[in-house]
């Protein structure tokens, strides 16, 4: 197996968010964690998110990375990171549609064996509509993928829905799990609680959001360390 393509058979799922700007991936990712939406985020950098959450019915450790768009750079990083990937667009911005089919297509190159999930996001904005519907659908099948049309904005069973439903199958394609990862060696990384870094970003006066276990902020040189780290396992 390509050095690409190797994943770990134990240990948290890793999933990776991939897209353009402002299509609302680190919206999707809280919104589906806490919970709640929130519209503007600080997209400079990446975003990991280590939590257990209930997956086909037991507890399982999930990390799921909210790549920046502006770390193009890093996305050799993400793809050896990652054992799955949700690749959002809006459906009101063609050009974000345009990069997603790139990165589906990178995907197919490079982890053909990857989990994918094609996102159309911000569905409550039927009005301003670039992409449609069967279009975006009939190029997840062309690549193996599973597609979903939803608003994080306006519901968020939907959100959490389709992410449920995307882990199980990330879950059940790992088969039964063997070794453990004593091996991986996390990086230095700057940490910090979930509930102050999204209270820099919504304001002081709302109400704090669900807990989660670890935040990491990863700059480039940590992004490169957790892949190398990855490797070892």
């Amino acid at each position: 197996m390509r050095a690409e393509e190797r994943v770990t058979t134990s240990g948290p799922l890793r999933v990776a968010v991939l897209g353009g700007t402002e299509v609302g991936k680190s919206a999707l990712t809280v919104r589906y964690l806490t919970k709640r939406y929130i519209g503007e985020y600080r997209s400079d950098t990446d975003m990991l998110y280590r939590c257990v959450l209930q997956v086909d019915g037991a507890p399982q450790p999930v990390e799921i990375m909210d790549t920046s768009a502006s770390c193009q750079a890093a996305s050799h990083a993400h793809l050896q990171w990652a054992e799955a990937f949700v690749v959002v667009y809006a459906i009101n911005n063609k050009q974000s549609y345009s990069q997603a089919a790139n990165t589906l297509q990178e995907l197919n190159e490079r982890r053909p064996s990857a989990s994918v999930l094609v996102l159309g996001n911000k569905s409550d904005l039927g009005h301003l509509r670039e992409v449609e519907e069967v279009e975006a659908r009939t190029l997840a099948l062309n690549h193996s993928a599973r597609f979903s049309e939803l608003s994080t904005a306006e519901s968020c069973e939907d959100v959490t829905d389709t992410l449920d439903s995307f882990l199980k199958e990330v879950k059940s394609q790992r088969g039964v799990a063997t070794g453990n990862c004593s091996g991986n060696v996390s990086p230095k990384q700057r940490k910090m609680s979930v509930t102050r870094m999204l209270g820099s970003l919504i304001g002081r006066h709302s109400p704090p959001p669900q807990p989660i276990t670890e935040l990491i902020v990863l700059d480039k040189e940590e992004r490169t360390k957790l892949v190398r780290s990855s490797r070892q396992i």
